[in-house]
């Protein structure tokens, strides 16, 4: 897996707001089979993607290590998300995708354990609060992230609100 230490991207930080969770919806795949597929789409105004819509994908095993969190271009370079059916969103929204069909099956326990980890260091560096990390269903008419991702489990792993007493520190939480 990943150390928290790569998560940080090379250009400055956007003024994020909140983290949108989702599935891939299929079986198997990785950054590069989601980005070839979302180069295919087109926006409103028939204009092609620029690429992947999410800002980090959590692998299943089954095209990507099980568990492996990787962050896209769009995180690298802090750009907006085209992931969320809202601009707002899109725009102050983390977009996480864990792959698999969370409908058919919940992600594996390392995806889990991964999806926590990251939203916990996110939740940390941003400030974001667990009631702003939300479910694309939450904010778009869609089942996405299906009905047996875990979304409750992973919110209530999270670190107090900003200004409210963890117990732990940054330097503790990594």
């Amino acid at each position: 897996m990943a150390s928290a230490d790569s998560w940080d991207p090379p250009a400055s930080s956007r003024d994020w707001q909140y983290v949108v969770l989702h599935h891939s919806a299929t079986d198997e795949g990785d950054v590069a089979s989601i980005d070839a597929a979302d180069r295919k789409r087109r926006d409103q105004f028939g204009a092609a993607w620029p690429g992947i819509g999410y800002h980090f994908v959590i692998g299943n095993g089954q095209g990507m290590t099980d568990g492996r969190v990787e962050p896209t271009f769009r995180w690298q370079q802090q750009l907006h998300g085209a992931h969320a059916n809202s601009q707002a969103h899109n725009r102050t929204g983390i977009g996480i995708c864990v792959v698999g069909d969370c409908d058919a099956s919940p992600p594996t326990p390392r995806q889990v354990a991964a999806a926590k980890r990251l939203l916990e260091w996110l939740s940390v560096r941003y400030g974001i609060s667990p009631d702003h990390v939300v479910r694309h269903a939450d904010i778009a008419a869609t089942r996405c992230p299906g009905r047996k991702f875990p979304f409750e489990e992973l919110r209530e792993a999270l670190p107090a609100p900003v200004g409210a007493s963890s117990g732990r520190s940054h330097e503790e939480l990594f």
